[in-house]
């Protein structure tokens, strides 16, 4: 059954060039992955710092798999410190 994952992100006044450098690298390696049918990073409208990445997969097994890849363990590492809270995540 496919997965749909959604995470909303805040992040610092004055990191987000920073973020979006790390979160380019991550969704191009993100959407390469076998059962990744959708990842995108999308900024809200009226928030200048808030944005959310959408992602999709096949299965649960898709999602383990992706949970466990190096570029996402980097990108969390490197990606919470700028972060203005702790990030909502939503699984459909």
């Amino acid at each position: 059954m496919e997965k749909t994952i959604i995470a909303q992100l805040s992040i610092q006044e004055g990191k987000t060039e920073d973020f979006l450098k790390l979160a380019e690298i991550m969704v191009n390696n993100s959407i390469e992955e076998n059962g990744c049918l959708k990842y995108r990073l999308l900024k809200e409208v009226d928030k200048e710092n808030d944005f959310l990445i959408y992602e999709k997969y096949e299965n649960e097994e898709a999602v383990e798999n992706h949970n466990s890849s190096e570029h996402f363990k980097g990108f969390l590492n490197a990606v919470m410190p700028l972060l203005t809270k702790e990030p909502i995540i939503e699984v459909f």
